[in-house]
């Protein structure tokens, strides 16, 4: 499964993770994420409309405060009916996913003057207004959000007990968000982006097999492999450089310490520790090691390598 979350800047989060509790200095946080503009990915900066909040405690029963808010820059889920939501709840991991932005962790103060765990996720407008009606597909953005929130920031949330407050919007001021853009890409030459990378190019017994690639208009298929998709990517302005990107489907409930990872020139090997899950294969290509971008998708566990190819 792709990515679906969209994320505030890493750096803002490393070096902001416990917000003070001074307004100005929030103000000042804010500021800072306008002025930081990514140098290779486009990125919007928004700040969200108040939606609905909700009160939740962790295992140490600790209160919690999540302010679902939405925006129109976040592009909304599938449109799906009742009967393919149900039938999505059976599957693992789930085809149907939400996109959102997880806003950076901070503190805000409760009625009682107490200080607050309090995160800001923003979804689609539209699929807002969608789950204010109906209540199964709220519950379902509950329990994703929770999921997302403590896959972030290493936390456990009681997800049996949350409380989605009846006459409050927000619990203290929404904060700014900075999220990629992620505009479909349209192909400005008659050869697709993306090609699918047969089976059969992949030799698991170490030898290498002439590379035989079968052009996907749609790329909705993947390899026949319950545990790695691996595709072709072309580069847009054809100039022979080219990426490898594997999505590998990691065992449930490990941690991104069990997981090792090491690539070399021709060889990808995937292990996750105590978990019995090895991946070892060659691939008919000559990878850069050094520029290799590695994201784990906890929320499905799905590990995605980008791995740009040496030109051949």
């Amino acid at each position: 499964m792709a990515n679906n979350i969209l994320d505030v800047d890493e750096s803002i989060i490393k070096k902001n993770l416990l917000l003070p509790e001074r307004q100005n200095e929030n103000d000042e946080l804010d500021n800072l994420m306008k002025s930081i503009e990514s140098e290779n990915i486009p990125s919007i900066i928004f700040r969200p409309t108040p939606g609905i909040c909700i009160k939740a405690r962790t295992d140490n029963n600790e209160k919690v405060f999540i302010n679902l808010c939405h925006t129109t820059d976040i592009p909304p889920p599938e449109d799906i009916s009742d009967e393919k939501f149900y039938a999505i709840l059976d599957e693992e991991p789930p085809s149907w996913c939400i996109p959102m932005s997880v806003g950076h962790e901070r503190f805000e103060s409760s009625k009682d003057g107490t200080k607050c765990l309090t995160y800001d996720i923003a979804i689609n407008t539209n699929y807002f207004k969608k789950i204010q009606s109906q209540k199964h597909f709220l519950t379902f953005t509950i329990l994703t959000i929770i999921s997302a929130i403590e896959s972030k920031y290493d936390k456990n949330i009681n997800s049996n007990n949350y409380v989605v407050l009846k006459n409050r919007k927000v619990t203290g001021t929404l904060h700014d968000h900075r999220v990629q853009k992620r505009e479909v890409k349209k192909p400005i030459i008659h050869k697709p982006l993306i090609e699918e990378i047969e089976e059969k190019t992949i030799n698991k017994n170490k030898t290498k097999n002439t590379h035989e690639s079968k052009i996907n208009s749609n790329i909705s298929k993947v390899i026949d492999d319950p545990k790695y998709v691996l595709l072709l990517k072309n580069s847009l302005d054809n100039n022979k450089v080219k990426t490898l990107i594997g999505f590998f489907k990691l065992p449930n409930q490990c941690c991104i310490n069990d997981i090792d990872v090491n690539v070399n020139d021709d060889r990808i090997v995937i292990e996750v520790i105590g978990f019995n899950y090895l991946v070892d294969i060659f691939v008919p290509y000559f990878i850069k090691p050094e520029k290799i971008v590695a994201t784990l998708e906890s929320n499905f566990q799905i590990l995605r390598l980008e791995m740009p190819l040496v030109p051949q």
